[in-house]
């Protein structure tokens, strides 16, 4: 089941966000109202699609996906997961919060996106994007003619 449709303030409707992988990238880190369960933030991030097309509203604007978490940094939070998966290795110990979310901007990450129990599309994990291997050079191919 995809997103419930929404239209955004200028008339577009809501891109159909389909469980599966995409890629996200931190477009910025926002401070929320703390919530039931604690201080809040909110993720903005960009998606992209298995093929490399962006994730865009239907008038082609870009679509900003967003997701909030606890502030906490501790081992078993869902922040400390999303900010080890995106900088691609285990914070260090005692790293803080501001500092954390300022060296995220820009970063990117694997996403598994599924459909949560209240009908919504929610991440459900994020990993370290794979680094490219570059490529082996070209075999070099001898010629059997000699050139004077």
């Amino acid at each position: 089941m995809p997103f419930k449709k929404v239209t955004n303030s200028v008339g577009g409707t809501m891109p159909t966000i389909e469980p599966g992988t995409y890629t996200v990238t931190v477009l910025r880190i926002e401070d929320m109202e703390p919530g039931q369960y604690g201080d809040r933030m909110r993720w903005v991030l960009a998606l992209t699609d298995d093929a490399g097309a962006p994730v865009t509203w239907d008038s082609g604007d870009p679509y900003e996906w967003w997701q909030q978490t606890g502030t906490t940094l501790g081992p078993k939070s869902t922040a400390r997961k999303w900010a080890d998966a995106l900088m691609g290795h285990e914070l260090q110990e005692g790293a803080s919060g501001e500092d954390v979310a300022d060296l995220l901007i820009g970063k990117s990450a694997r996403a598994l996106i599924d459909i949560g129990e209240t009908g919504f599309a929610r991440i459900v994990g994020l990993t370290p994007l794979k680094r490219r291997a570059k490529p082996a050079p070209a075999p070099v191919e001898e010629d059997d003619e000699e050139v004077f």
